[in-house]
C-alpha cells in the first residue's frame, strides 16, 4: 500500500501543484519559496530572495521532512480513520492552507463526525488567494484557477481515484 507521505510528495511534485523549482521565486501568493512549494528552510528561517538554491535531493528531503510534521498535527486534529489517499490529499491540501487554517476548518470538523464525503467537498472551498487591492490597500480574496485545479486533484485523489504521477496501490 502506498504511503501517505509518497502521495502528498507526488501530488505536490506535479508541475500544475507546486512543481520543483531550485532557486527561489515568488509563489503566486507574493511568498519567497524554494524546493517544492517550501516557504521555510530546514533550519525554519524564512525563504528570501537571497536562500541559496537547493539541489533536487535537498528540495524533496526538506518538502519530506515538511510534510513529516504536518501529518503529526493532521494525525492530532482528525480524530477518525483515514485511508493513505485521504490523508495524502489532506496533507497537500493543508501543506497549501497551513496547520491553523487546517485545524479551525470546517472541513475537519465534519470529518471528525464521520462525514467523509462531505468533507471531501469541503477541499473545494479553499479556492481563494488574498491579494492586496491596489486602489484600498486592503486585502482581498480572489478565486485562483491554480488552486480550483489544485482541490479537484486533491478531491479525486480523496476519494480514491487515482492522478497522473501519483502513486496509488491498494
Amino acid at each position: 500500500m502506498t504511503d501517505s507521505l509518497e502521495i502528498a510528495l507526488a501530488l505536490l511534485r506535479r508541475d500544475d501543484i507546486e512543481g520543483l523549482r531550485l532557486a527561489p521565486y515568488l509563489c503566486p501568493a507574493g511568498y519567497w519559496t524554494i524546493g517544492i512549494g517550501n516557504r521555510f528552510l530546514a533550519d525554519g528561517s524564512p525563504v528570501t530572495a537571497r536562500t541559496k538554491s537547493v539541489t533536487e535531493p535537498e528540495a524533496v528531503a526538506l518538502a519530506q521532512q515538511t510534510l513529516s510534521g504536518l501529518r503529526v498535527k493532521l494525525r492530532v486534529s482528525v480524530t477518525v480513520p483515514l485511508t493513505p489517499w485521504q490523508e495524502g490529499a489532506l496533507l497537500s491540501w493543508q501543506f497549501n492552507v497551513g496547520s491553523n487554517a487546517m485545524c479551525r476548518s470546517t472541513l475537519v470538523s465534519v470529518l471528525n463526525r464521520k462525514f467523509y464525503a462531505a468533507a471531501g467537498q469541503q477541499l473545494l472551498v479553499w479556492d481563494k488567494i488574498t491579494v492586496r487591492d491596489r486602489l484600498s490597500g486592503l486585502d482581498k480574496k480572489i478565486v485562483s484557477t491554480g488552486l480550483q485545479r489544485r482541490r479537484r486533484l486533491e478531491l479525486v485523489i480523496y476519494s480514491g481515484r487515482p492522478v497522473a504521477g501519483v502513486p496509488f496501490t491498494v
